[in-house]
């Protein structure tokens, strides 16, 4: 995780930079806040009626022009945020490792992690271009092409009058900017979840090793010192268990601000995505090409975001059925401590307290995305 986030200095997120990516950060910072401050007055014009052209599409294209910078600005800041805070959270999550009790290793976790990454960056590589290419056309001359691809993708921002060269420029390279903090937003709850789940597979791998063992043991019930023993072992469990909980509880308030930020903006874009798409379904073959790889990428991300996060509820308590099985010869007071503790206690990743991530969430915001389509084209003439 150390290595991903020392990447994000490259765009915007100087962690683990020196005072060169300190200084980026700030100039990206400032520019976004710019292109922010610049599309809310575009908007007021339009809203107000100073400005010509007030239809629907006009409206609905400045506002998400403003929607999607203002949350490249929030990712930066909360990005920016989390990571500093990644230096505390990962010494108290190495503490856990290095604990009283070994877990068994899960050995596949770093290639897990390189290949999210890898398919990320692909995708997200991959929908920019097409997007890039829709916007222009792939019949536009090679002289006139950076012109063309500002005035069609950024026509909130500046009209045909408006453009200059050295506004366009720094246009373009905030367009990247934001378009690699949106992904890299989710891939950092992705990752963090994956890692989350990861420990708490380990722990019910060796809670069921310890059960397998127990029933091995036979029906003897032990006394004395193999008794202290044993509920020695089993009290060690049941606390890592509790200091698991509250790692993910202490991620859960830093990475919170993310998680709402990341849910909420998924949600606008998939329901714009859908509503246009469905309103204009005529258009050239690249234009249907770029609309059905960009939703299509858009839902796969927003998912992959909510069903990451939920398999750490669902893992947490994983480890219930093992502990039903314990013969009774082994079942002592931190055993039934333990199934209290599991039964009971909720873990879960949320945004800010507002909403919990886990499966039946994702069938929730389906439903709810259903409706708002229906409704938009019952009204929309």
């Amino acid at each position: 995780m150390t290595t991903v986030f020392m990447i994000a200095r490259w765009f915007g997120i100087p962690t683990y930079g020196g005072s060169f990516f300190l200084y980026w950060a700030l100039i990206i910072l400032t520019m976004l806040t710019a292109i922010d401050a610049a599309a809310i007055w575009k908007l007021v014009q339009l809203l107000s009626g100073i400005a010509a052209n007030n239809t629907n599409g006009q409206v609905m294209a400045r506002l998400s022009g403003l929607i999607f910078y203002g949350n490249a600005l929030f990712s930066l800041m909360l990005s920016w945020k989390f990571i500093n805070k990644w230096k505390t959270l990962s010494i108290d999550w190495l503490r856990l490792e290095t604990g009283e009790i070994t877990f068994p290793p899960d050995v596949t976790i770093r290639r897990r992690v390189m290949l999210v990454v890898i398919l990320v960056a692909l995708f997200a590589i991959a929908e920019h271009t097409l997007s890039m290419i829709s916007a222009t056309g792939l019949d536009c001359p090679a002289n006139e092409y950076f012109e063309r691809y500002i005035l069609s993708s950024h026509g909130f921002l500046l009209k045909t009058y408006e453009y200059t060269l050295w506004l366009a420029i720094p246009i373009f390279i905030m367009s990247k900017s934001a378009t690699i903090l949106w992904n890299f937003q989710d891939l950092i709850i992705i990752l963090i979840s994956m890692g989350l789940t990861s420990r708490y597979y380990r722990m019910n791998s060796f809670v069921k090793y310890v059960i397998k063992y127990e029933k091995r043991a036979g029906k003897v019930k032990k006394f004395g010192t193999d008794y202290c023993f044993q509920a020695n072992t089993w009290c060690r469990i049941r606390q890592a268990y509790v200091q698991q909980a509250a790692l993910v509880r202490k991620i859960d308030e830093d990475l919170g601000p993310l998680v709402f930020l990341s849910n909420l903006n998924n949600l606008y874009f998939i329901c714009l995505q859908l509503f246009l798409g469905i309103r204009r379904i005529d258009g050239t073959l690249i234009n249907k090409i770029y609309y059905f790889f960009s939703l299509g990428w858009l839902i796969l991300r927003a998912s992959s975001v909510v069903l990451s996060a939920a398999d750490i509820s669902l893992h947490s308590k994983r480890a219930l059925p093992y502990l039903h099985s314990c013969p009774s010869s082994a079942y002592n007071i931190e055993i039934k401590r333990l199934k209290d503790q599991l039964s009971h206690d909720v873990i879960v990743l949320s945004g800010m307290g507002y909403f919990y991530l886990d499966r039946q969430k994702l069938l929730q915001v389906a439903a709810v995305i259903v409706k708002y389509e229906l409704i938009l084209l019952q009204y929309d003439n």
